[in-house]
């Protein structure tokens, strides 16, 4: 790739910096290629590569082998969960600054809890699920404004992946919807396209017709083959095969929850894909098109069986032949087409395996928790009401308004009897109040590494979004005590969550790069290999180096 003169030393300090710009895309744009795919793999945690990497052989072997690969990078933010990871991908700033805190957060005008991505008007389905929550823009939406005739596409199992990689203005946005296949929302189109509308009719009859039996890949070692029993509910690792859909059998909310804890799921995310790249003419025009891809079955899989049992592995054997399939596909529409892989977060394992392996792991009661808070909160001010909002997941604490203000009680005196309780508990790590991450200065200082719980948790704050007080519970925690719908999950501030691959594949030097850096630096560094002007990022631009 031929690297840009260095216009300000050529032009003099006397050129102004907007005319610099212009003439640096001007002398890029023939070197542009002609395709971009920007691939997330929901829950692909470092840990995960590093544990099956070896025993690869496909697509992300591929990339680990061909590509720029940055081993350390970092989500360098607090609350680790799939729709801020994708707020981040692609707009280069952290989710204090995308609006993306965590997937819900309370909205205290409507005194509900919201969803991400749901509509701007206060609710509605996947059906009409849109960008109205996300702030700023994406690598798509620089790319566009800056490059006449490019287009920018999106296609994910999660309606929150898919959009929020897809920016402000994308050419059109595509997730999966159980059996209705893949859906847009009127946000981004009136109706579906006809090639999708076939591609889902025969996605239909293969639910309908054939049987979807998961069984491990030949290529597959063994994992662990374990069981942990609970009241009402057993966690079974190692049970394949597991028939996710019989023939004939109803096609409704069972299904779709077992088709996408299976990686059955990824594999028609890629049908989709190759689909759209053919029929939307992908790589083939004069300008770049970018797709953003990402891929959600690792995530439902690590939820449901963990990253160390055979579920995992044999997923993790099965995306590597998937991303072989795709990166066959992108090559052949533009030989130098560029594909960047990473994670909106990483995970952990079961629980009750990290305990019987010495870790500290536990899980918490969230309304016995809430409860215990609220009772403490009654003795100390002596009233009846509960003064705090339940909430699935007690990382951000909001206050009931109505209630402080009926008992005339003062806020800042409520504010710091939970923070005391909350840092007096064995599970918790830290508790900061919302002035307190106010005050603090979300920018970009030594390595993420090192970030501290303040420093994270204020990455994940949003003034009018998140609560009154954020919490850090300790490593190793998950909420729900069984039974759960997910025995394990992510969301943390600890590196098992944070530190996923970050892999570049085109025209730069391949290896490995062992220096931390931070996800927040995909889009600015994509943007600048582009000959982009991006808008406002917390990251920075990588040097990546050229092939020789």
């Amino acid at each position: 790739m031929r690297r840009l003169p260095n216009l300000a030393g050529i032009l003099g300090a006397a050129v102004v910096p907007a005319l610099a710009a212009t003439l640096a895309l001007s002398l890029t744009a023939a070197e542009r290629p002609r395709l971009v795919v920007a691939i997330s793999v929901d829950q692909l945690s470092a840990e995960l590569m590093q544990t099956y990497g070896p025993e690869l052989t496909g697509g992300l072997a591929r990339l680990m082998r061909e590509g720029t690969y940055f081993t350390e990078a970092y989500h360098d933010h607090g609350f680790t969960e799939t729709g801020p990871g994708h707020s981040v991908l692609m707009s280069g700033r952290f989710p204090a600054h995308t609006g993306i805190i965590e997937n819900r957060w309370f909205e205290r005008a409507s005194g509900r809890f919201v969803y991400c991505v749901e509509n701007g008007e206060g609710g509605g389905t996947p059906a009409t699920s849109t960008n109205a929550r996300f702030l700023g823009e994406t690598l798509g939406d620089w790319l566009q404004a800056q490059a006449p005739g490019s287009r920018a596409f999106s296609v994910s199992g999660k309606d929150r992946a898919a959009i929020l990689m897809a920016g402000r203005r994308p050419t059109a946005v595509y997730w999966f919807s159980g059996a209705a296949g893949f859906v847009t929302s009127p946000a981004y189109a009136d109706r579906l396209p006809a090639w999708m509308m076939t591609f889902d009719a025969g996605l239909k009859d293969r639910f309908a017709t054939r049987s979807w039996l998961w069984t491990k890949a030949p290529s597959t070692p063994e994992g662990r083959v374990a069981t942990w029993t609970f009241p009402g509910q057993v966690i079974r690792n190692g049970a394949l095969p597991r028939l996710v859909q019989g023939a004939g059998m109803p096609l409704d909310k069972g299904f779709e929850a077992r088709f996408r804890k299976s990686p059955f799921l990824d594999e028609v995310t890629l049908e989709a894909a190759e689909t759209l790249m053919e029929a939307e003419h992908l790589g083939r025009g004069p300008a770049t098109d970018l797709l953003t891809v990402s891929f959600s079955a690792t995530d439902y899989i690590g939820h449901s069986y963990g990253t160390l049992g055979t579920e995992m592995r044999d997923q993790v054997h099965r995306l590597d032949r998937t991303l072989a399939r795709l990166l066959e596909a992108v090559r052949r529409r533009d030989p130098g087409a560029w594909v960047v892989l990473c994670a909106d977060h990483g995970g952990m394992d079961i629980p009750e395996a990290l305990s019987d392996n010495g870790f500290p792991a536990r899980r918490i009661d969230v309304p016995v928790f809430l409860k215990e808070l609220r009772e403490a909160l009654k003795v100390a001010f002596r009233v009846d009401a509960d003064l705090v909002e339940d909430s699935p997941e007690p990382n951000d604490l909001y206050l009931r308004e109505a209630a402080l203000k009926a008992a005339g009680l003062d806020r800042k005196a409520v504010i710091a009897k939970i923070q005391a309780w909350l840092r007096a508990r064995p599970e918790v790590a830290d508790a900061f109040t919302a002035e307190e991450l106010a005050a603090t200065d979300p920018a970009v200082t030594g390595s993420p590494r090192d970030s501290s719980l303040r420093v994270l948790l204020r990455r994940s704050y949003a003034a009018g979004r998140s609560g009154d007080v954020l919490v850090a519970f300790k490593p190793w925690t998950v909420f729900g005590v069984p039974p759960t719908e997910w025995p394990t999950g992510h969301g943390t501030p600890y590196a098992y969550d944070r530190r996923v691959p970050l892999i570049f594949w085109g025209p730069w030097k391949a290896g490995e790069r062992p220096e931390p850096v931070r996800t927040v630096d995909l889009a600015p560094t994509l943007a600048r290999e582009l000959g982009l002007r991006p808008g406002p990022v917390d990251g920075r631009a990588l040097d990546l180096l050229p092939k020789r």
